[in-house]
């Protein structure tokens, strides 16, 4: 009788298990290449998403924002230049204000000539360069030119006003119209450059977050699946690797889902009423030379004054919406605006909110600290430069032109009309200022975070996690 050798069952039990094991290590491997590669994809996308995210505040921030200011300031300097012309022909040579006022045509015109070219080399539509090109000829072959003689036939009272009232006729209905487009033409550049913003970074945050979530997830499998083959709590490579991708996830996640709001602050919040208030000096500016014109051109007061109220009352509506709504204060206690301002310039009608672009009032756009205080100081001081208006015209009615013109021209007497304007200026400039910090402090800090976090979390971040899944898979293989 034959007997069955027991010892025969120990390779045949044997054979399963070491193909259960090649499998084992065969899938590990090939989900730990996968996770890998995932790895190596999210740092790309990762890379890309806060590339594209700086380049677009970048042309929010220094190209679509260098072409608006430029605009804004070339307004501001030949108003200044045009201002100064009209100051130098009511003048005399004996008055210590005479060689001031020409010297500053010279100052405001260089600084004037050099926003022009730098219009010049940003320009980026067929309208804006035809916005370009009409203000430039008007400057230089039809402003400049009177400007010009009238300097050099100054001792020609007769002649040099018309001069001036012809360099200031170009001025008011050819260069500051086309300075205007263009200033509109790159501020709607700049809000549609916001406005897609917005989408470009959602659809580089989708790009990131598919490959984010599914390197995630499949690291958390791959933890869970080798901790039951090996019985372990922890495998640090992976786990590490795991806890790292849900929180790069997250905080790249934040980092773009927050994007959108920083542009949103710089554009609606800050240069909405940077813009704002340029276009509320350009007003008052065209106000501010319509009183000077009253004295350099006595036969056609009415028209002038008939300007000066015009532009008048755009000022008005662009600080708070309504016709004499600067008679009542703007700011209750401290730096807070009255309810009843803001509800009152947000009743702005329709035809007056044409009158003045469509832009929102300045009161109705108050954010940031400081800004009230800067409204309501421009209030004051714009009351003041309408009272003083109303004694310069009750002077020249009186026939005293004498005091009527030092009135007019005298930055240092406390209540003319060049000391009341300036102070409304420096209220203005004020308020424009605290939002143009406000812009440039947002792009500064974004460019700075989006630069470190690509480098941090981005690069840094997912090569970790590449690296992590490398080491778990050598340290955890040969356990299998």
């Amino acid at each position: 009788m034959t007997t069955t050798q027991p010892a025969m069952a120990v390779p045949v039990m044997e054979r399963p298990r070491r193909q259960i094991a090649a499998q084992t290590r065969a899938r590990y491997a090939l989900l730990s290449g996968a996770a890998v590669l995932l790895a190596l994809l999210t740092l790309v996308q990762a890379l890309n998403a806060y590339r594209t995210s700086y380049e677009l505040f970048r042309g929010i921030a220094e190209i679509n924002s260098t072409t608006v200011d430029a605009a804004e300031n070339a307004l501001q300097y030949v108003a200044q230049a045009s201002q100064s012309a009209a100051d130098y022909t009511l003048l005399t040579s004996d008055t210590p204000l005479y060689e001031q006022a020409q010297n500053n045509i010279f100052r405001a015109f260089s600084a004037y000539r050099d926003e022009l070219f730098t219009l010049r080399d940003n320009l980026q539509s067929a309208d804006e360069q035809t916005a370009y090109t009409t203000a430039e000829t008007y400057t230089f072959s039809r402003f400049w030119r009177h400007v010009s003689n009238l300097v050099a036939n100054r001792s020609d009272d007769a002649l040099a006003r018309r001069e001036f009232l012809d360099a200031d006729n170009h001025v008011r209905n050819w260069i500051t119209p086309a300075l205007q487009e263009l200033e509109s033409l790159n501020f709607e550049g700049m809000v549609d450059a916001g406005e897609n913003a917005g989408s470009v970074i959602a659809g580089q945050l989708i790009l990131f977050a598919v490959p984010a979530f599914g390197l995630a997830a499949l690291l958390t499998y791959i933890s869970f699946m080798i901790r039951g083959k090996v019985r372990r709590y922890l495998t640090p490579g992976i786990d590490a690797a795991v806890v790292l991708a849900w929180v790069l996830l997250f905080l790249v996640g934040l980092n773009l889902l927050d994007a959108p709001n920083k542009i949103h602050t710089m554009i609606d919040d800050a240069y909405l009423s940077v813009s704002a208030s340029a276009r509320t000096l350009v007003d008052a500016n065209l106000a501010n030379r319509a009183e000077s014109s009253l004295l350099l051109d006595p036969d056609n007061t009415e028209a002038w004054e008939a300007r000066y109220n015009d532009a008048m009352e755009r000022v008005m509506l662009r600080l708070c919406g309504q016709i004499d709504c600067t008679a009542e204060q703007f700011t209750g206690s401290g730096d807070v605006m009255r309810t009843a301002a803001i509800t009152d310039a947000e009743a702005i009608s329709s035809a007056d909110s044409q009158r003045i672009d469509g832009i929102r009032p300045l009161v109705t756009n108050v954010t940031f600290s400081g800004e009230a205080t800067a409204l309501e100081m421009a209030r004051r001081a714009l009351e003041d430069f309408r009272e003083a208006h109303v004694n310069l015209r009750g002077q020249i009615n009186s026939g005293d032109l004498e005091k009527a013109i030092l009135f007019n021209t005298s930055a240092d007497d406390p209540g003319s009309s060049q000391e009341t304007f300036n102070r409304f200026v420096s209220a203005m400039e004020n308020l424009r200022q605290i939002n143009r910090d406000v812009f440039d402090q947002t792009w500064t800090a974004q460019r700075d975070a989006l630069n470190r976090n690509q480098l941090l979390l981005g690069l840094v971040g997912y090569a970790l996690i590449a690296g992590l899944i490398v080491v778990g898979v050598a340290h955890r293989y040969r356990e299998l």
